[in-house]
Parts: C-alpha cells; structure tokens; sequence
C-alpha cells in the first residue's frame, strides 16, 4: 500500500500538465508564424515579407547553402543553372528563354568543387531535372579557403524534411519574423527563382572587392577535377553543359600579377579535356567574351559589377550562346 508522502501531487501533476501545456502552445504558435511568415522563403511563391517576388532577405545572403536545396525540392525545376555568385547576380531564369519548364538559379556564394557532387545528387534525387548548366570558376578548384559545405543530408527526402523541421522550430526564427527584413549583408532583392538583382557598387566598395581578393590561395589544384567528374557521373542521364565563366580583363590582370596566370591556363585546358572525353558542350568564357569596359578604380560598369561578377547583361549574351536564350542583335 503506497503511503501518503508517495503519492502524485495534484500540485505537480497541474504544473506539469500546464507547462506542456504552454511548450505546446509555444511550439505550435512558432510553427505557424514561421508557416505564414516563411522567412526562409521554402513554403511558399509570396511570402508576406515578398513583394512581386522579390524581397530583401539576410537569411539568403547567409543561409543559401540550406536554403538553396529546399527551394530546388520544393519547386521541382526542369532547368538547373549551377554555380558561384557570379551566378546567382548575372543569370536570370527569365533570360533563358530557349529553355522549357521553370529554371532554377543555385548559384551559391563561394561554391567549392567540392559541393559539385552534393548539388548534383539533389538535381536526381528532387527528379524533375532535366537539364543543368554547370558554371565553373577558377577559384572553385584551388586552395582558396573554402566555406562549409553544402550539407550532404540535403541531397535526400530525409535530410531536407529534418531540415524542414529544424526550421520550423528553429527559436531564431522569432527574429526573422520581425519587419521586412531589411537585414543583410549585402545589398538587393531575391527573386523566388534563386536569381538577385544587386544594385551598381560605388567606387568605394569596388575598390575594395579588389584589394581584399586573395590570389596567393588560388594554387590551382587538378585533383580537385575529381569532384566535377563525379558529379557529371551522377548527372549522367541529364542534360549538361559546362561554362567557363567570363573574367573581366582587369580579374585576369589581377590572376596574372599574382603569378597564376599559368595555373589559370592549365585549369582552362583540364576542363576543356574532361568536357571533350564525356562528349559535353563546353563554353570557354574567361577571356572570350566583348564585355571589356570596366575600370577597378571606378564604380561598377555598364556590364560589370566589380572585377568578379557580370552583369545580367552578360548574362542574356551568355545565355544565348549556350542555346538557352535569345542572342541580342549583334552579338
């Protein structure tokens, strides 16, 4: 027979049936205003904080490795255009006006090679994929410090649904459901496509992309080719070209002063050579392009940014000459 002293409190039993009680409301409430908010952009086409579907979003210029793949899942594009920043700033899906279907725009910040195999692995396992564009830069295949890669869990149905969650009942998200979000690192609009328009730089800021780039770290390493081959083997049932992206003169002035002007050649022939030996379109676009009108001691040029990235400009002509656009007259 239980003894007085051992027996449940109604006390305690009330409290704790309170207190999950109020977890569950709390939960519950977080889960739904991060539904309806969809700071992440992953839910839905127009989240509130949008606006035409565009919007300024810190979580997309920080978070793009996460959030990039659930967008791929949730949108299921026919059309992947991969590659670094240079992408997501100068291609815009409404310019690939060749193409069927929704195209998508992963480009990510500071893409590594070595994240090649993880997008590639996503292009097939989301299954609508048919054709990828894969935009190369120098960097990507150099010991430049790279940043964290691209979670490989988000290639699958399962990882992507754990991210989901974590999202959802992610407390930081409280934060990011505050305004509209006019937070960020850098300056623009996302577009639901993975496309963002950047407004022209200053002087200023254009002098100081240039300064700061660090071509003592871009030691061209050919090993690193292995990453592209295997995510060409995945893509192998897909359509793929590969692209050398353009550099502007003064980018390629800056590579050869640093004494990797050759590296730069070699890379430029390795790739040539793997696309050859697969059978795959290859567009070498490093020096061979008409967009030569920027000067790094200025602001940003009709067709560039800063010495890095092009401009949509760029982009449509570039477009075009793979086949997934409309040549402007001329070109």
């Amino acid at each position: 027979m239980r003894s007085a002293a051992s027996a449940p409190s109604p006390t305690g039993n009330g409290f704790a049936a309170s207190f999950a009680a109020t977890v569950m409301l709390v939960v519950g409430l977080l889960a739904v205003l991060t539904l309806w908010r969809d700071p992440y952009w992953v839910f839905r086409d127009s989240p509130p904080w949008t606006r035409d579907g565009a919007g300024a979003s810190r979580l997309l210029d920080v978070e793009m490795r996460l959030i990039k793949p659930l967008q791929i899942s949730r949108l299921k594009p026919q059309t992947l255009l991969i590659g670094s920043s240079v992408v997501y700033r100068g291609l815009d899906p409404r310019d690939a006006s060749g193409v069927g279907g929704q195209v998508y725009n992963a480009g990510v910040s500071a893409l590594m090679a070595r994240e090649l195999p993880t997008l590639a692995a996503l292009a097939v396992d989301v299954g609508s994929v048919r054709q990828v564009v894969i935009e190369l830069d120098y960097f990507m295949f150099t010991a430049w410090p790279p940043p964290p890669p691209i979670d490989r869990k988000l290639a699958t149905a399962s990882g992507r649904r754990e991210a989901l969650v974590s999202i959802v009942l992610n407390p930081k998200a409280i934060d990011n459901l505050r305004g509209r979000q006019s937070r960020r690192t850098e300056p623009g609009l996302w577009h639901g496509d993975g496309y963002k328009a950047t407004p022209d730089f200053d002087a200023e800021l254009v002098g100081r992309i240039t300064r700061e780039q660090n071509i003592a770290a871009m030691v061209y390493r050919p090993g690193d080719l292995a990453h592209l081959e295997r995510a060409l083997d995945l893509l192998r049932t897909r359509k793929v070209s590969i692209v050398l992206s353009p550099m502007s003169a003064a980018q390629r002035q800056l590579v050869m002063d640093g004494g990797r002007g050759a590296e730069l050649a070699a890379w430029r022939r390795d790739v040539a050579a793997l696309a050859a030996a697969r059978g795959l379109p290859f567009h070498d676009f490093v020096s061979d392009h008409p967009f030569e009108d920027f000067d790094p001691a200025k602001a940003s040029s009709r067709y560039w940014l800063d010495t890095l990235h092009f401009k949509p400009e760029v982009g449509r002509w570039l477009l075009g000459r793979i086949g997934l656009g409309r040549l402007p007259a001329g070109a």
